[in-house]
């Protein structure tokens, strides 16, 4: 049974549905048969357990859907006998088996259709206040007051909405191209939400007929550019694995065999009769334990020899 996650709490049940000609078939059926039945409850208040295990099922069907294999697990959801809930459902055609072997009744697949209708309305309404939303705050943020759009050009806006893929994520950078916006030969020209929504203008900024779109990195987007170049420069002064080593070398002798390994197998270079030596191996073993650029020679030279 799949979950129909419709966000409507409510369907339309009208005052008189207890007169509705099945209805009253379906109460004349268990008047008629109180004896075949054994559960206390339905030989008790037999038309009440009836009709409020219709109104249960219907409730069900409008959130889920159901096959006749599933009657049973409806039966033990609902906390009612399987047969009394497969009556209700099977005999007075109250509900019917659709093409693709559902259980709907017209009835239920009505107000379905207006829920649907409903909540696409109401979600196109939210898409525009949205949009609108997202357009003013934008169009605050750079022109320091609030646009104010004549009916046409907010109808503009939602055939952009309606054309442009995510429209609503571009319009802080349109707005702010906008806002840059100059023409050599308008002196005059001033910028402005109207211009933007009138003659096809916000298409010929958004495909850079006046330029390439700017943007302006927002303030979530600075922080972050910050942490990352503070990340990188926390990195950056991490001691290598190289200085890690170094840091653990205690005598002369143990600074000279690193610096034979370290040169002989990658690093080695000459210049002016000189070795070039890494800054932090100057300053952590040349220097420390008193190591001449021509000793360095020496021991790498001694290295390749022996090799």
């Amino acid at each position: 049974m799949k979950e129909d996650k419709l966000k409507q709490l409510y369907f339309s049940h009208d005052i008189f549905s207890d007169k509705d000609e099945k209805i009253v078939k379906m109460f004349y059926y268990f008047r008629k048969h109180i004896e075949d039945f054994s559960l206390d409850f339905i030989k008790n208040n037999f038309f009440h357990a009836s009709f409020g295990l219709f109104w249960e099922i219907v409730q069900y069907l409008h959130r889920n859907e159901l096959t006749e294999d599933e009657i049973p697990i409806l039966a033990d959801e609902l906390r009612a006998d399987e047969e009394f809930v497969r009556l209700i459902i099977e005999k007075f055609n109250l509900f019917r088996i659709d093409e693709n072997g559902f259980i709907v009744s017209d009835r239920i697949l009505k107000n379905l259709n207006k829920l649907a209708e409903k909540s696409d309305k109401n979600k196109s309404s939210a898409e525009v206040r949205w949009l609108l939303s997202a357009f003013n705050k934008a169009y605050v943020e750079f022109f320091e007051e609030e646009p104010i759009l004549e009916p046409s050009e907010i109808e503009s806006l939602k055939k952009y909405n309606e054309k442009i893929p995510d429209l609503r994520g571009k319009l802080r950078d349109i707005l702010y191209t906008l806002y840059c916006l100059k023409f050599d030969t308008s002196t005059n020209f001033k910028p402005c939400a109207n211009w933007l929504l009138t003659k096809n203008n916000l298409a010929r900024l958004l495909n850079g007929e006046f330029g390439k779109l700017k943007h302006k990195p927002t303030e979530k987007e600075i922080k972050e550019k910050q942490r990352k170049e503070a990340e990188a420069k926390a990195k950056r002064q991490e001691p290598t694995e190289i200085e890690i080593k170094m840091s653990k070398i205690q005598t002369r002798e143990e600074a000279v065999e690193f610096i034979k390994e370290f040169y002989s197998n990658q690093y080695l270079s000459f210049h002016c009769s000189k070795a070039y030596v890494l800054p932090t191996m100057r300053t952590m073993l040349l220097n420390k334990f008193n190591i001449t650029d021509k000793e360095v020679i020496e021991y790498v030279g001694t290295k390749k020899d022996n090799e």
